[in-house]
């Protein structure tokens, strides 16, 4: 009778640690590529978080093997949209995935790619398309659009706070207010802010938006210029004062910026037209690796002064200014106060003619 009892008991202990196993909830997020061939590759996954440079960037890029015909991986279980590239043999593949706690399948099989992934993922996924976030990426540069284009981008803001209102703790849609908004106006931006549940003001999204909703009231047209001192590349203090009296033009850039360096004859054709004593330029580099910074200086021979935006300060002059894109340009009168500020669509000289006639 002692054996049965003791073989009963240990059958219900391992029938409830069985039981047990199976119902621990995940609490990783998983990732399994399926392909059809036993070619080696290479999955990567781009940022979520804000960059300041190519290192950074390159430091927070995720990067495995992919090996055989399954491959498993673990990442963080941050909630956020992320690009997945993919390299298999000759052949590249890319999607985004949604991510979160939870397991996500890729599946390739004869040069397609499928996702299958977490009902959180799919719900935002479908959002995505309902915003048509892929055609407004692609306007949101293009300088010539059709009355259709122009109408389309005219309504999305107030598309998105819609969407925002029916799911006011997504953090994928606070990553798509933060990606869209960069450049938003205040009222637009206080929207889309308001339009996000209260408690979820700390999420890592909006809290750019946030800073730049304070800073935004006071760079407005009209407002004096936030005051700044910076080191240009001989180590001499170079003051935002020191042009008092004169046009000011500043420009935010940085050496791995390709739209930056695109800039540069506009730039160089601007200085040539204008007297110092008339226009005085100043290109403040938001640069974090110092070296990089000097060497691009040299390479592209810029004749106008030259300061980085130190990573030694508490405040960097370019949050004081909103600078969320780069290249940003802002003209400053001679008495100091901010008077225009560029706009992608907006050509350079053009503006300037009007203002400097």
């Amino acid at each position: 009778m002692k054996k049965l009892f003791f073989l009963t008991l240990g059958l219900v202990i391992f029938l409830g640690a069985c039981k047990k196993k199976e119902s621990t909830p995940l609490n990783t997020c998983q990732i399994e590529i399926h392909t059809d061939g036993n070619e080696n590759g290479v999955l990567v996954i781009s940022p979520y978080q804000r960059v300041q440079s190519m290192e950074e960037y390159n430091k927070l890029t995720i990067k495995d093997s992919i090996k055989g015909s399954i491959t498993k991986i673990e990442i963080d279980t941050v909630q956020a949209l992320r690009k997945v590239n993919l390299k298999i043999g000759v052949n590249s593949y890319s999607t985004e995935l949604f991510t979160g706690v939870g397991k996500f399948k890729i599946s390739i099989e004869n040069n397609d790619l499928t996702v299958e992934g977490p009902a959180r993922h799919n719900e935002f996924m479908a959002i995505k398309e309902e915003l048509r976030i892929s055609e407004i990426e692609k306007l949101r540069y293009k300088k010539e659009r059709s009355s259709e284009e122009e109408d389309f981008i005219t309504k999305f803001p107030s598309k998105l706070i819609e969407i925002i209102k029916k799911h006011p703790t997504n953090s994928g849609l606070a990553q798509i207010a933060y990606s869209q908004f960069w450049s938003a106006d205040g009222s637009n931006l206080d929207e889309v802010i308001s339009s996000f549940d209260s408690s979820f003001k700390n999420n890592y999204f909006l809290q750019p938006l946030l800073e730049r909703q304070r800073n935004l009231h006071l760079v407005k047209i009209g407002k004096p210029a936030p005051l700044f001192t910076l080191k240009n590349p001989e180590g001499k203090n170079i003051s935002i004062t020191d042009f008092k009296g004169k046009y000011l033009l500043i420009d935010f850039w940085a050496y791995w910026c390709t739209p930056c360096i695109a800039s540069f004859p506009e730039l160089k054709e601007i200085r040539a037209s204008y007297s110092k004593e008339k226009l005085e330029m100043i290109s403040i580099s938001t640069d974090k690796n110092y070296d990089k910074w000097i060497e691009a200086v040299e390479k592209h021979k810029l004749p106008w002064a030259q300061v980085i935006d130190d990573d030694s300060l508490k405040v960097d002059i370019g949050s004081k200014y909103t600078v969320v894109a780069i290249p940003h340009l802002v003209l400053i009168s001679p008495e100091g106060k901010i008077i225009y500020k560029h706009k992608y669509e907006d050509n350079l000289t053009e503006e300037l003619k009007k203002i400097l006639k």
